[in-house]
């Protein structure tokens, strides 16, 4: 289906230029600078957080030991925070009237916490830390998000603001997609295999059902052997995993270098009811 969607998105772009008779979008936004910008700024960020997303609250139970209701917060952490912070930068970009400088922050800034993440991650940190990398990220890929959909929309005219959004959507659930695949490839690369070095030959006889089942892996007490060995082998996979999307997550940089620097706050908005 992943290639499907890739064929099918390509297919898109073609159709509307050489056959629909009343295109969805018209074919400068499909090949706008600032659009392709966005949508590429959002397929590598939906990549990025999806290569070690997946296995996040496991981790937190297993390694960290926290309940499953303690380890739904920590992962949340992105949720409560850019409630509250977007608000805040909508209001800084109504002043200053640009949004371009402020992803030349974020994005540094998201990398920062999570290639952090990468020397945290493992048995024995704190929980301190996962949550202050939690916080750059939360920080950083809410401006992000914020951003791009205000670049799309600049590009358009108001007709074209939900198309053009859609397109963006569309870039973020395949990278997503991509993203969470990556995540599965890793982990079912890494983590069965340092199980197997790692685990005591007592346990070997189990190793299906630990890597398997979240429920078998904290059946195990902690500081035993066994226990030790899967907390170890998720600081294996889970360093992998935030590697490669630290690694993808740079090719960010590049892309916010296609999105013109509007100034919004003299645009020209649409008011009323438009038929």
């Amino acid at each position: 289906m992943l290639v499907i969607g890739f064929v099918l998105l390509i297919s898109f772009g073609l159709y509307e230029r050489y056959a629909a008779a009343t295109p969805f979008l018209p074919f400068n936004l499909l090949t706008s600078r600032s659009v392709l910008g966005a949508c590429l700024l959002s397929f590598t960020y939906q990549i990025s957080y999806y290569a070690w997303y997946s296995y996040f609250t496991s981790f937190l139970q297993v390694v960290t030991n926290l309940s499953i209701a303690e380890a739904g917060y920590v992962s949340s952490t992105f949720d409560v925070l850019s409630g509250i912070l977007l608000l805040s930068i909508g209001l800084v970009i109504s002043k200053t009237g640009y949004f371009k400088w402020l992803l030349f922050i974020a994005i540094p800034l998201y990398i920062l916490g999570q290639g952090l993440m990468i020397y945290f991650r493992h048995p024995g940190t704190s929980v301190g830390y996962l949550v202050m990398c939690q916080i750059f990220i939360a920080i950083g890929g809410s401006v992000i998000i914020l951003c791009e959909q205000i670049a799309v929309m600049a590009a358009a005219d108001h007709q074209h603001i939900a198309t053009v959004l859609a397109l963006l959507n569309i870039f973020g659930w395949l990278g997503g997609a991509v993203g969470s695949t990556i995540c599965g490839a890793i982990w079912t690369n890494s983590f069965p295999k340092a199980l197997a070095d790692l685990l005591p030959e007592d346990a070997l006889a189990s190793l299906d059902e630990i890597t398997g089942s979240l429920d078998v892996q904290l059946s195990y007490e902690r500081g035993t052997p066994a226990r030790m060995a899967i907390e170890a082998a998720y600081g294996v996979a889970q360093k992998r995993m935030l590697i490669a999307g630290t690694a993808i997550m740079g090719l960010c940089l590049v892309w916010i270098c296609l999105i013109r620097n509007y100034n919004v706050a003299r645009m020209q908005q649409t008011k009323g009811r438009v038929f």
